[in-house]
């Protein structure tokens, strides 16, 4: 860019190249293209001052909604098929027992029954477990009976052999008073038996009725 004195301006004006130095100056700052230099910083200006279109704004990146991990299920567990036959080996087997174990005991106590009904102090036997309310006594009674029978009387024998007669007498209680009372009766491999103690025992309250 060349200097422009103002000096200099006035004396080629005094010289008459006033016209010839405009011309110059035209030719010195036209660009190759035909555009003017001196239009460079207009059109700058007016694109600083423009204000930014919808076109010339950078456009905002989407959001991208991150989604949470789900979390893996978990497969339910299942019990293994040799468990499930084991646990139901086990309840077959506990079935059978049970129902082994109520069929032995209908049977004592249908044995127990015929006993009584072949014994000749029948009636005394039977009124003393009814009237006297000797838990002792009517837990002998049917060890009295079962004594040429080589039979296994339990608690549960007791106390279903008693319901015949219309007495309730729980298992536990049969148990308990033979516990408690010891020498009426011992511990056999077949269960219990009644001693000669308790033989007396029971004759002694058949005879006072």
């Amino acid at each position: 860019m060349l200097p422009r004195p103002s000096w200099l301006d006035s004396l080629l004006a005094r010289l008459g190249f006033t016209q010839w130095v405009k011309e110059l100056r035209a030719l010195l700052w036209r660009k190759p293209g035909g555009e003017s230099l001196d239009s460079q910083p207009e059109a700058r200006s007016q694109q600083l001052q423009s204000p930014p279109t919808e076109s010339t704004m950078p456009k905002k990146a989407k959001s991208q909604k991150t989604s949470r991990p789900q979390r893996a299920k978990t497969p339910k567990r299942t019990a293994k098929p040799a468990a499930k036959k084991a646990a139901a080996k086990r309840g077959s087997s506990a079935t059978k027992k049970t129902g082994a174990s109520r069929a032995a005991t209908a049977e004592a106590v249908k044995q127990l029954v015929d006993a009584l009904q072949a014994h000749p102090q029948q009636k005394g036997l039977v009124s003393a477990g009814q009237q006297q309310k000797d838990q002792l006594l009517r837990s002998l009674i049917p060890l009295y009976l079962a004594r040429s029978l080589g039979l296994e009387v339990t608690s549960g024998t007791t106390s279903r052999f008693w319901s015949k007669f219309g007495v309730s007498y729980a298992a536990p209680n049969a148990a308990k008073a033979l516990r408690i009372h010891t020498g009426y009766a011992s511990d056999t491999k077949k269960g219990r038996a009644i001693t000669a103690k308790g033989v007396r025992y029971v004759e002694d309250a058949i005879a006072r009725g």
